[in-house]
C-alpha cells in the first residue's frame, strides 16, 4: 500500500516502481527516503511482548500462556517449539524470538535462572560458544549458574562432566576459572534479562525497529545534505533523487522496463550518437560537460570531471565557497543545471 502510493498517488492509476522498496526504505544518509517497513515496525510491537513476558510472571496473560504452551528451555519464554492452531497469537509473537534474543543479555543475581553455558552472561558471547570443548564433555547443557558455582568464596565448581578432561580442555577449564575470578553472586537480587540496544537495559521498540531495519550492503556514500538540503523545490528534490540513483527514465532504462514506449534504438536524442543513460545525459553529453565547465569557471574554480553524476554529486567542490549561503548557491546551481538539461531532453521527445 505505501509503495503503491509512493509512486501512483491516490486515483491516478498504476505507475512504474522506479526504486526499489527496500532502498526506499532505507535511511536517507544511506541513499532512501526513510520509510518505515509496515511488517518490521509490527515485528518490533511484537518483541514488546517476549520482553514484558517473564517480566510479569503474576499477571493472567502470562499465566494463560505458560499453562498452554509451557516454559522454554531457556526458564525466561514461553514454548517456542509446539504445534500452533492458526488462530494462536503466540504464535506470531514467538516467530519474533530468535531475531529477539539476537539482542538480550544477561545480568547475574543470584544465578538461578541464567544458564551457565547458553546465555550471553559474561564477556561477547556465551561460555558455550567461547569454550565448546568443555561444553561437549558436560552432561547438562542447560544448567544455571548457581548449581555451578558456589555462593561464597573461595569458589566452589560443580561442573558435572561426563569424563575425565584431556590436557587442552583441562586448559579451557583453566582459563574459564581465572576469567571468572571477579563474578559476584547476590541472593538477594534476582537475575535480570537486559536489552543490548539500549544504554539503560530496557527494551525501547524505536531500537527494535531500527536492528531490525539494518541492511548490510549499503552504499557508504550517498550526496544526502547535496539532494535534501538545497533550497530548491521538493519536486526538484526527489527528480535530483531519481538522478543519484540512475532510475530516471531515460531510454536505456525504458528499453528494460517498457520497451514498447522507448525509442528504439537506444540513442540519446540530445547528441543523436550515443546510447542515452543518466551519465550521458546529465554529464558525459558534450553540451551537459559545457555547461558543467562554464558553472565552475563562473564560481572560479579549478575541477577535473569525475566519472560519474553521482561522484559529482558526492564530491564537495564547494564551488561559491563554505559559507552557508556559498553552498546553497552552488547546490541550487547544480541542481538547476540537471532540471533543464532533463527539460531540454524532454522537449526535443514530446
Amino acid at each position: 500500500m505505501q509503495r503503491d502510493f509512493l509512486w501512483s498517488g491516490v486515483g491516478e492509476g498504476k505507475r512504474d516502481h522506479l526504486v526499489s522498496w527496500d532502498v526506499v526504505c532505507n535511511p536517507k544518509v544511506k541513499g532512501g527516503l526513510g520509510f518505515r517497513r509496515i511488517s518490521l515496525r509490527n515485528s518490533a510491537l511484537l518483541g514488546k511482548w517476549l520482553w514484558r513476558y517473564p517480566r510479569e510472571g503474576s499477571a493472567l496473560w502470562h499465566q494463560v500462556i505458560l499453562s498452554i504452551y509451557g516454559s522454554h528451555s531457556n526458564g525466561w519464554d514461553a514454548n517456542t517449539f509446539v504445534r500452533w492452531s492458526h488462530r494462536c497469537p503466540w504464535k506470531t509473537i514467538a516467530q519474533v524470538s530468535q531475531e529477539f534474543s539476537k539482542f538480550t543479555r544477561f545480568v547475574v543475581g543470584d544465578g538461578e535462572r541464567i544458564r551457565f553455558w547458553e546465555d550471553l552472561w559474561w564477556g561477547d558471547q556465551p561460555l558455550g560458544v567461547r569454550y565448546p570443548r568443555l561444553l561437549r564433555v558436560v552432561t547438562d547443557k542447560n544448567i544455571p549458574i548457581s548449581s555451578i558455582i558456589g555462593s561464597t568464596r573461595p569458589f566452589s565448581w560443580n561442573f558435572n562432566f561426563r569424563r575425565n578432561l584431556s590436557d587442552s580442555e583441562i586448559e579451557d577449564l583453566e582459563s574459564l576459572m581465572r576469567s571468572l575470578d571477579r563474578l559476584h553472586l547476590s541472593h538477594s537480587i534476582p537475575d535480570m534479562r537486559s536489552w543490548s540496544l539500549s544504554p539503560s537495559g530496557l527494551f525501547t521498540i524505536k531500537s527494535f525497529f531500527l536492528a531490525l531495519s539494518h541492511i548490510s550492503g549499503l552504499p557508504s556514500v550517498f550526496p544526502t545534505k547535496f539532494v535534501w538540503n538545497s533550497q530548491v523545490p521538493f519536486k526538484v528534490k526527489s527528480f535530483v533523487w531519481l538522478v543519484v540513483h540512475k532510475k530516471v527514465n531515460t531510454n536505456n532504462l525504458l528499453q528494460l522496463r517498457k520497451p514498447y514506449k522507448a525509442l528504439s534504438p537506444n540513442i540519446c536524442m540530445m547528441c543523436m550518437k550515443h546510447g542515452e543513460t543518466v551519465d550521458h545525459l546529465f554529464f558525459h553529453y558534450s553540451l551537459t560537460m559545457g555547461l558543467w565547465h562554464k558553472l565552475f569557471q563562473l564560481a572560479k574554480t579549478d575541477w577535473v570531471p569525475p566519472r560519474s553524476i553521482f561522484d559529482m554529486l558526492s564530491t564537495n567542490f564547494n564551488g561559491f565557497g563554505s559559507s552557508k549561503r556559498g553552498v546553497a548557491l552552488w547546490q541550487a546551481a547544480c541542481i538547476a543545471l540537471i532540471w533543464v538539461v532533463w527539460w531540454e531532453r524532454n522537449a526535443r521527445i514530446f
